[in-house]
């Protein structure tokens, strides 16, 4: 089954639950009694260390799910980072025991495990982009991947500390990688306002190395 199926399936066995901006949807370290499937807006994944610090991990857009993991583990494995609304967000609420029911009966283990194999790629990928790409090269495919994501060319509640984190930069090269992008006419910004204006300068500028 593929997983904008699942998810659509999913969404009609659920309740729906809204979130605002900045509201935490999951928390790190409490137990999955139940899952969320993200039907609009945008969210980030984030990890709370030790030292204080916020580790990015990813956005997710409409279609996902989120807190799977924990719900299938029957609680013995606790939730490992914060889900945070970028924008407000709608979702759809099912508890633990009826989501891994609708799991045994549709033989979904296979599919779900393909789910978290393709994340983890997805974690690769970007941890090696941190070490081989240069700033704008990682902004435009940051972009790139939330124009998706959100399947709209205009993102909203996007902040710049929030986009640094998800680069892996600081504040001002992101801001100055934003600047770059807007001079060639990738993209032009707003007050918590990016738009994607050309695709394909936007991805030369996303394979550059």
């Amino acid at each position: 089954m593929r997983s904008d199926q699942m998810a659509e399936i999913l969404a009609r066995q659920g309740t729906q639950r809204l979130y605002a901006a900045g509201d935490v949807m999951l928390s790190q370290g409490s137990r999955g009694t139940y899952l969320l499937v993200l039907t609009t807006g945008l969210a980030k994944v984030v990890q709370h260390r030790r030292d204080g610090t916020v580790l990015w991990l990813a956005f997710r857009g409409p279609g996902e799910l989120l807190g799977e993991v924990s719900v299938l583990s029957r609680g013995h494995q606790l939730r490992g980072a914060d889900v945070v609304a970028v924008t407000p967000c709608v979702t759809r609420v099912l508890d633990a025991h009826r989501f891994r029911k609708f799991v045994e009966e549709n033989d979904l283990h296979a599919d779900l495990l393909d789910r978290a194999l393709e994340r983890t790629r997805e974690s690769d990928e970007y941890r090696a982009e941190l070490v081989t790409l240069p700033v704008p090269a990682r902004l435009a495919r940051t972009l790139r991947r939330l124009s998706t994501l959100a399947r709209s060319r205009q993102l909203t509640g996007l902040t710049q500390e929030e986009l640094a984190q998800a680069v892996g930069a600081s504040r001002n090269s992101v801001t100055e990688a934003l600047q770059d992008l807007r001079e060639v006419g990738a993209v032009a910004t707003a007050r918590k306002v990016i738009s994607v204006v050309d695709t394909r300068v936007l991805d030369e500028w996303a394979d550059r190395s």
